[in-house]
């Protein structure tokens, strides 16, 4: 009965009014429940994982009770690391973009994740995970992007990193070197000099690489793919006939204006 209603505020606070003052104190009071879950986890254990928890981390005033959401969190992965991977894409999904303190927060969470994923389950989710990290350490948030920074300190990150180089360099080394020696902070910028270093020296090859593909694909920008301008001018022919059938006065840009420019 007292599960039930709980599971009813969480539901509500999720799908419905976003503000609950008794947030916290509610998961407070579940992580002692949890604590005292056994292991394996029962099915309903893991659908309250999945369905109650990782959803309130998109709530818009998580950020009063994500110290206790946290806490809840790795409880469940202290009971079963095999969740550190739906929480993972729950995390990255719900990722907030209008609120730094949010962001803050789940840099954090999203480190302690890490540290309890297996990395050999990690790699469909290593291109969004870098992405993302990408974009904190290049935003204009300072402390975002300092906070983004500290990941490249911890072990578990950086085992991930060179597991899965072919596609973590290519995505993280043009930015680090290009801020390296333009970002306006300073000691960011000695920051990213000395990240710079370290990821030449894990692999020298793969490091030269990566910023020729970058040049490269920087110089093939300038011209369109044939094949892909033919499947864009079909699609564009397509789309106007269907136009023509509904509307016959209707008349194809002729594009003159593009030439005037």
């Amino acid at each position: 009965m007292i599960r039930k209603a709980m599971n009813d505020c969480f539901l509500a606070l999720i799908h419905e009014n976003y503000k609950f003052n008794g947030a916290a104190e509610l998961l407070d009071i579940l992580a002692a429940i949890i604590s005292g879950f056994a292991i394996p986890l029962r099915d309903e254990h893991v659908t309250f994982f999945k369905m109650i928890i990782i959803p309130l981390h998109k709530v818009q005033t998580s950020s009063f009770f994500f110290e206790q959401l946290l806490r809840c969190s790795m409880l469940f992965l202290s009971k079963d690391r095999n969740l550190a991977i739906p929480l993972l894409q729950g995390t990255l999904k719900y990722w907030p973009f209008a609120s730094y303190l949010k962001e803050t927060l789940f840099l954090t969470e999203l480190q302690e994740i890490l540290e309890v994923c297996e990395v050999s389950k990690i790699e469909a989710l290593v291109p969004k995970l870098f992405k993302r990290i990408v974009k904190c350490i290049s935003g204009s948030h300072l402390q975002i992007a300092d906070r983004a920074m500290c990941f490249f300190e911890n072990d578990f990150f950086l085992n991930i990193l060179k597991s899965y180089k072919e596609v973590t360099f290519p995505m993280i080394i043009p930015t680090v070197v290009h801020l390296a020696d333009n970002h306006w902070h300073t000691i960011l910028r000695e920051s990213l000099v000395a990240l710079k270093t370290i990821l030449k020296e894990i692999d020298p090859y793969a490091f030269e690489q990566a910023l020729a593909q970058e040049k490269k694909s920087k110089e093939l920008r300038v011209t369109q793919d044939p094949e892909e301008r033919k499947r864009l001018d079909d699609k564009w022919a397509k789309l106007s006939a269907e136009v023509k059938k509904k509307h016959p006065d209707y008349q194809e840009p002729d594009g003159k204006h593009l030439n005037d420019q």
